[in-house]
């Protein structure tokens, strides 16, 4: 971890944010889950919802995300809920991102600085407050409805009458194991929908089968990157990309666009 990289504590965030949470009308904790890296809320909001087909409704919503132990910054990322198959989407489109820095030490003894303990503590109520906010806002029901547009365009976009050659670019450009890879083409196989929405459902439905839930959320980021993708086919674009969701300690703080 960074010496100039403070932390934010897991129960301190869950503590803010949950109040808000159950104030939402519609609200619900779908999942949840503290790994050895991150902490992860994925909530839903039952009140606002489309229909992709007849009895085939998604659902808006969001994931909060933290790492208190400096592997990434919290995170508050939108989430669509596809009830049909209880997959879950993270959007690429409009995620929040917070850095936190703190008390700051440098390695110099020269040259140091030391904040007193009733400083930190109103820095951390002005930066939750902000995090507060972004959790209220957190389910846009504009954001969602273009979300939905891009599930219909992907709709009609095809990824080519070869499903094992089309998921084995996706699993070298995304840099998937041999296992997912296998998850992935089997559950494109079975719903037989060589569209882009196809492939996409496909890696979402095979983060159910992934025990590793660090790991099952990066697929669920990958089905968001699959529909921010403005290329109609995966084929078009074969240059390999390293998925992770791993967010560098950074020495601002970053809240939509501007720099505190």
């Amino acid at each position: 971890m960074s010496d100039r990289y403070r932390r934010l504590d897991n129960l301190e965030l869950a503590t803010t944010v949950l109040p808000i949470i159950q104030q939402m009308k519609g609200a619900q904790v779908i999942s949840c889950e503290v790994t050895d890296t991150h902490m992860y809320l994925k909530v839903i909001n039952k009140r606002l919802k489309a229909e992709l087909a007849v009895n085939d409704i998604v659902q808006a919503g969001f994931v909060i995300s933290n790492s208190e132990v400096g592997l990434g910054s919290l995170k508050v990322e939108p989430l669509v809920y596809r009830l049909v198959c209880k997959n879950g989407l993270i959007v690429k489109d409009y995620t929040q991102k917070k850095y936190h820095v703190g008390r700051q030490i440098e390695s110099d003894d020269t040259a140091y600085e030391i904040y007193s303990d009733e400083t930190l503590k109103a820095d951390d109520k002005a930066f939750f407050m902000k995090v507060e906010d972004t959790v209220r806002t957190a389910v846009d029901e504009a954001r969602f409805n273009l979300t939905v547009e891009k599930f219909m365009a992907a709709k009609g976009q095809t990824t080519g009458s070869d499903p094992i050659k089309t998921v084995e670019l996706l699993a070298d450009k995304y840099i998937l194991n041999k296992n997912e890879e296998a998850g992935i083409l089997r559950h494109f196989i079975i719903a037989n929908d060589d569209s882009t929405f196809g492939l996409i459902n496909a890696v979402t439905k095979a983060s159910q089968d992934i025990e590793d839930y660090n790991r099952a959320t990066e697929l669920e980021r990958l089905g968001g990157e699959l529909l921010a993708d403005t290329a109609p086919c995966i084929l078009l674009n074969t240059k390999r990309s390293v998925m992770k969701d791993i967010t560098p300690p950074q020495n601002k703080l970053a809240v939509d666009g501007a720099v505190y």
